[in-house]
């Protein structure tokens, strides 16, 4: 594909159709407000009054074809925690505009796939994708694709300043959904496939491929609400390890994590050992962490609604942020970046070993 903005004919054939093919919800926006139109008009509804706007950015990069699902799943999964955060209810004409770099050498037919998957999660979640701009760059390596969602929410706060948390979060219980590395294991299993088969059985790469279906909290977030949460943060980057620590952070509290209560699939405990990665410093997105007064409550009420959980710790007083491992203690630091980075490095070299001992052969071949 030539650089800079996507042809009329790719954009049609490639974007707009596809994601018309794959989302009801999608087309009302496409043939109303025009896709790739730059700029577009929602009409308001008169039976609903919106006191403003909530909204949330994710960014997702990697040669995986669901790599524009994961940047919007991403962004849904902030916006849906956020809205459950603060002392409104209601999110009123929810929509995602997303941005796709793509470099010059990726052919059209994968920029399609990503697309696809983009449009069929959108159909799934129901929160339909308003925008879709392709930018194609000589300069990039992988594709980059930035999602921002947007909605209008009901306001029943007390003044002009909505409130992020309805309570004080000290002594409760911190509840962990799923498990760690979710995102970062279906990255490396899909990324990694081959390779993995080499050490592992087929069918446990295979599981650990399909980590995807994982992604959204929105299941988990509907059921922590009803049981009255008071705080749920969407993990993902820095992996499990960051989102305690933005969750601290954001309270202003401390915390106080048992790490064997953290849940972990055995999926990737092999990936992350094949690579020497930290699994609690990976890719997490599709695990909620949440803070409740009844955490064995809440777990109970989310395996009743078929999502695995855990209490994992409590929040404390001050700013202590400590993660036990039997009688050993030590605590925790802000996130470093995020493993899977490191995977990403570490995956080129091994491709590059590969490939010089190809040309070797064939050398010798000769």
């Amino acid at each position: 594909m030539n650089c800079g903005k996507l042809t009329q004919g790719i954009y049609e054939r490639s974007v707009v159709k596809v994601v018309k093919a794959n989302s009801t919800e999608n087309r009302k926006f496409y043939d109303g407000a025009g896709l790739g139109a730059d700029c577009a008009i929602l009409t308001g509804n008169e039976a609903v009054v919106c006191a403003g706007l909530v909204t949330g950015q994710a960014f997702a990069s990697g040669q995986d074809a669901k790599v524009a699902a994961r940047a919007y799943l991403a962004a849904v999964n902030q916006i849906i925690a956020c809205s459950a955060n603060r002392e409104a209810s209601g999110l009123h004409h929810p929509y995602a505009n997303i941005t796709v770099v793509v470099p010059a050498k990726m052919r059209e037919i994968r920029l399609r796939g990503m697309i696809e998957a983009a449009s069929q999660q959108a159909d799934e979640t129901g929160i339909p994708i308003l925008g879709c701009n392709v930018e194609v760059l000589q300069a990039t390596a992988e594709p980059v694709v930035t999602c921002v969602v947007n909605a209008g929410f009901e306001d029943r706060s007390e003044g002009n300043i909505v409130a992020m948390n309805k309570r004080e979060l000290v002594d409760e219980d911190i509840v962990m959904t799923k498990w760690l590395g979710l995102e970062g294991t279906a990255v490396m299993a899909q990324g990694s496939y081959t390779q993995l088969c080499e050490r592992y059985p087929a069918d446990l790469v295979d599981e650990a491929r399909d980590f995807y279906r994982y992604l959204s909290v929105v299941p988990e977030a509907a059921c922590a609400v009803k049981s009255g949460a008071g705080y749920l943060y969407a993990v993902r980057e820095g992996g499990i390890f960051g989102g305690l620590w933005q969750l601290a952070a954001a309270n202003g509290v401390g915390l106080v994590v048992d790490l064997k209560c953290i849940p972990v699939r055995q999926e990737t405990i092999e990936v992350c050992e094949y690579f020497d990665l930290n699994p609690y410093e990976l890719l997490a997105g599709g695990s909620l962490l949440a803070v409740t007064e009844d955490g064995a409550g809440l777990v109970q009420a989310l395996w009743k609604a078929g999502v695995p959980a855990a209490v994992i710790g409590r929040t404390t007083p001050g700013n202590d942020r400590v993660v036990r491992h039997g009688e050993e203690s030590r605590f925790l630091v802000p996130a470093d970046g995020d493993q899977i980075y490191h995977y990403k490095k570490k995956a080129e070299e091994i491709f590059h070993e590969r490939t010089d001992i190809i040309n070797y052969r064939k050398k010798q071949q000769d």
